[in-house]
């Protein structure tokens, strides 16, 4: 029987916004290289008759910008579908959001360059549909287990257990917590 639990793996496994952007960038990038193949199949040569030689030209150079076609096609639309829908966008880039949180939230302390990764997104995706990260996350309080006392006005916000912190103003500084204790202490 499937758990409660797995079906909220299931839906925040993947940021779908980030996938669709990916989608399209990678798209395009098909389409220029399906219609560069039908230039270099345009200028086919070799030692065949010269009469095959034309004909599988003309039949490569047509399949392979019919190809580059569809996937303009299918690229327009998905552009415009995301793109021009608010309310499509919105819901994406808000279930974004919360998948997010849910990783940031469900980070295992192992790596703390996971968490400035997945804080990186959340704040872009926040900014982006217009809410205030800090509305949503508290930083101060972002792991149940407890930022050491002597280095928590650094500011810190999060230990993995390797003893690497997250620090900084934005959320984006690492550093391990012997160098900021050291830095500290040459402060004071």
């Amino acid at each position: 029987m499937t758990k409660n639990g797995e079906y909220m793996e299931a839906f925040f496994g993947v940021e779908l916004y980030k996938k669709f952007e990916d989608v399209l960038g990678d798209l395009e990038n098909i389409e220029i290289d399906l219609k560069d193949i039908s230039k270099e199949v345009g200028r086919l040569g070799g030692k065949i008759d010269d009469q095959d030689r034309l004909e599988t030209a003309r039949e490569m150079r047509a399949a392979t910008y019919e190809s580059a076609q569809q996937v303009r096609d299918v690229r327009s639309f998905l552009g415009f579908y995301f793109t021009q829908s608010q309310e499509l966008s919105q819901v994406i880039l808000e279930r974004d959001a919360y998948m997010l949180l849910y990783q940031i939230f469900k980070w295992d302390m192992n790596d703390v360059r996971d968490l400035r990764g997945w804080i990186r997104d959340f704040n872009h995706v926040c900014k982006t549909i217009g809410y205030r990260p800090e509305d949503l996350l508290n930083m101060n309080r972002l792991t149940v287990n407890p930022v050491p006392e002597d280095v928590v006005r650094y500011p810190v916000y999060a230990v993995d257990k390797h003893d690497y912190c997250l620090c900084g103003k934005n959320y984006d500084d690492i550093m391990h917590i012997s160098e900021i204790r050291e830095e500290m202490q040459d402060k004071s």
